[in-house]
């Protein structure tokens, strides 16, 4: 379970802390970052808010070894770096 929290715009895109909750009970914080260019890549026509997208990443990013544990800092970028067919399991993350 996390939530991102205090989000902040610049010209480049978007940046949240994420509140991660352990399976024991305890709070880490990470942030995330979100260029526009990444957000054009799972929302080309966009239509869904920036916080969505960096859900889905969070989320996916959560449920792989690569990022476990997750980053003080997570770039929505690395994900698509270190894993083979992440830009296609986010797009479907976004869909359900």
């Amino acid at each position: 379970m996390f939530e991102l929290i205090d989000e902040r715009e610049d010209s480049n895109g978007t940046r949240w802390t994420v509140q991660v909750i352990d399976p024991d009970g305890g709070l880490r914080r990470s942030g995330v970052r979100l260029a526009w260019a990444d957000y054009d890549v799972w929302c080309p026509d966009g239509s869904l808010p920036p916080m969505r997208i960096a859900e889905a990443v969070v989320a996916f990013a959560l449920g792989r070894p690569e990022f476990d544990p997750l980053p003080d800092k997570l770039d929505a970028a690395a994900a698509r770096r270190k894993v083979k067919g992440a830009d296609r399991m986010i797009a479907e993350l976004l869909r359900s």
